[in-house]
C-alpha cells in the first residue's frame, strides 16, 4: 500500500521503514497471550509477517522478516514466549517460522500487483491468505514431528477464529494507515491560500 510512496522517497526513508518493521516484529512477536492444547502458541507473528510486506512492499517486508528470523536464531529472545535459537527452526513449531518468508514474499508481491486499486479489502484478503499459508505449512510440519490424533481439518477449524480476528485487526490497521497517509498527502499537495494585498 505504501510501496509506491516509499519508492519516491530517499533511501533513508526506506531504511527507516525497514527498521520500524523490524522493531515491530522484534517487539510484538514474543508476546504470547494464548497457547492451544497442542502447545502451538498464538501470537501476532503471523499477522505481522504478512501485514508488513502488504503495507511496505515485499522487498522491505521480506528483508525485515528474514532479519527477524536471523536475529532470533542468533540468540535474541524474539520468538514466542521470548524463546530463541536455531533449534527452533527444526523443532515442532519450526514449520511456522520457515513459512514466514514464503508468506511474506507472496502476500507482499501480490499486494504490489494490485497497489493501484488502493483496496483495503484486497489487503485483508491477502493477509488472511498469507496467514493461512503459515498455518497450513506449520501444522503439516508440527504433525510430522508430533503425532496428533485430531484431524487436520479439525485443527484448522479450531484455529480459524484466531486467524479471522488477527485478519480483522490487521485490516482495521490498514484502513487507518491508508486514511492517515491519504490525508497527509492531500495536506502536502494543498496550495497555500491566496492572499489579496
Amino acid at each position: 500500500m505504501l510501496t509506491l510512496l516509499l519508492t519516491q522517497q530517499p533511501a533513508w526513508a526506506r531504511w527507516m521503514a525497514f527498521l520500524i518493521a523490524l522493531g515491530l516484529l522484534v517487539g510484538l512477536s514474543p508476546m504470547t497471550p494464548y497457547t492451544t492444547t497442542e502447545g502451538i502458541p498464538i501470537t501476532l507473528q503471523s499477522m505481522l509477517v504478512v501485514f508488513l510486506p502488504i503495507l511496505l512492499g515485499w522487498k522491505i517486508g521480506l528483508a525485515a522478516v528474514l532479519t527477524y528470523l536471523f536475529v532470533g536464531g542468533m540468540g535474541a529472545p524474539v520468538f514466542s514466549y521470548g524463546t530463541f535459537g536455531w533449534d527452533k527452526f527444526t523443532g515442532s513449531t519450526g514449520g511456522f517460522l520457515l513459512a514466514f518468508p514464503i508468506a511474506a514474499l507472496l502476500s507482499g508481491y501480490a499486494m504490489e500487483q494490485w497497489q493501484h486499486s488502493k483496496s483495503v479489502l484486497i489487503g485483508a484478503l491477502l493477509m488472511f491468505a498469507g496467514q493461512f499459508i503459515i498455518l497450513g505449512l506449520g501444522l503439516f510440519w508440527y504433525r510430522a514431528i508430533i503425532p496428533v490424533e485430531e484431524g487436520m481439518f479439525l485443527s484448522v477449524q479450531r484455529l480459524l477464529p484466531g486467524l479471522l480476528i488477527k485478519t480483522a485487526f490487521g485490516g482495521l490497521a490498514l484502513v487507518l494507515i491508508q486514511r492517515l497517509v491519504s490525508a497527509s498527502v492531500r495536506l502536502g499537495q494543498t496550495p497555500p491560500p491566496h492572499q489579496d494585498i
